[in-house]
């Protein structure tokens, strides 16, 4: 099933939009009951396409321009007057109308009219006429617009153009124009000064900007085509959201090159700087284990006595002055030794059974100095 947009309650909008866009068409197509047919088919193709519609607020300016279309379609479809290159591109002015800008009796915009007499000059024009006049100084289309839109070329416009404002102009002065109808003091002033051109596209752009007309029946949906109102999804908020998005993984990605490419911040060396604190400790543990471990093997003495010495007994050893194991250990040493802290011992006795001989080892914690034992 086609997806509904809106808030849009179709008959709500019918009433609020219909009569100004009747009035719209009815300046295109001078039977009112075909111009009301028009503006009905054309909500029926909003309603069908409503899916096209981005914004809400822009639905008037969509629906004028759906009303516009089907216009310039009925009326391409059944006037006898195409749209084809059939007229010259230039029309040589007559000595009357160039004195015009000079005369300001000959200009019909000194004068003020009234819708209806505007309007009824329009309706004097042919079809194609008012097609282009419509478009060009109402709608405010370029030449080069109206070309594509009507499928014509920009000197057929221009011509057609030329046309309707000499036709307008000569209704106007013949057929509206009394001794009485009131002037504009403004116009006479522009006229005055070679400005009355501007008259054009001013006088009709105000006398038609409100114009509207009252449609005779409500609008008329087929049954085939149903109307399901839901909430109208905003494609600015729709958008808003995805720009944030966007801005936000853009600002994430920015501080993270950032970062990236200073490699001492210390978001990221936070953790190499506490490894540098902890290093040197451990590899001075690991230095004095590593060392405490070398000296304890060179300093590990085996004594064993010849057959000619006298043995070594437990009492020489004894004799080892306490002194001199204090000159020959570290200061970290004696430290620990004076502390109490030391808990090794200096001297371990082994004893060898399996032979007659007595077999005394000494072990010291030195480092890099020689012991002398005094017997």
């Amino acid at each position: 099933m086609m997806q509904q947009n809106s808030n849009l309650d179709w008959q709500k909008v019918y009433s609020s939009y219909s009569p100004k866009l009747l009035g719209i068409c009815r300046r295109y197509i001078q039977d009112i009951y075909t111009a009301e047919d028009i503006v009905q088919d054309s909500f029926i193709t909003a309603i069908q396409k409503d899916h096209q519609l981005n914004d809400e607020k822009a639905l008037f300016a969509w629906l004028k321009k759906i009303v516009v279309n089907n216009a310039l379609q009925h009326i391409r479809k059944n006037s006898k007057n195409t749209f084809v290159d059939a007229e010259p591109s230039e029309i040589p002015d007559t000595p009357s109308e160039m004195e015009y800008h000079f005369q300001e009796e000959k200009n019909a915009f000194i004068y003020d009219f009234t819708n209806e007499e505007l309007l009824s000059s329009i309706d004097h024009l042919p079809s194609h006429h008012k097609s282009v006049f419509n478009l060009f100084f109402i709608e405010n289309y370029s030449h080069s617009e109206i070309s594509n839109t009507l499928g014509i070329t920009v000197n057929t416009s221009k011509s057609h153009l030329l046309r309707a404002k000499k036709s307008v102009q000569n209704y106007l002065l013949n057929h509206i124009v009394k001794p009485d109808t009131p002037k504009k003091k403004t116009a006479q002033l522009l006229v005055i000064f070679g400005l009355g051109g501007l008259l054009w596209a001013r006088t009709f752009q105000n006398k038609f900007s409100d114009f509207t007309v009252q449609p005779s029946r409500p609008l008329q949906v087929p049954a085939d085509i149903k109307i399901h109102p839901q909430s109208f999804s905003s494609s600015n908020s729709t958008a808003w959201k995805k720009k944030t998005v966007i801005g936000s993984t853009i600002l994430v990605i920015l501080i993270l090159s950032v970062f990236l490419s200073n490699p001492g911040n210390s978001f990221f060396t936070g953790n190499n700087s506490a490894d540098s604190l902890r290093r040197p400790q451990e590899k001075q543990v690991e230095a004095t284990f590593n060392s405490s471990k070398k000296d304890e093997k060179s300093s590990s003495l085996i004594l064993k006595p010849n057959t000619e010495d006298e043995s070594l007994n437990e009492k020489d050893l004894a004799d080892v002055k306490q002194t001199d194991i204090l000159k020959t250990t570290p200061v970290t040493a004696q430290k620990d030794i004076e502390s109490g802290k030391n808990s090794a011992k200096t001297i371990r006795k082994d004893s060898v059974k399996e032979t007659p001989e007595k077999v005394i080892v000494v072990k010291k914690i030195i480092k890099r100095d020689t012991v002398f034992i005094e017997r």
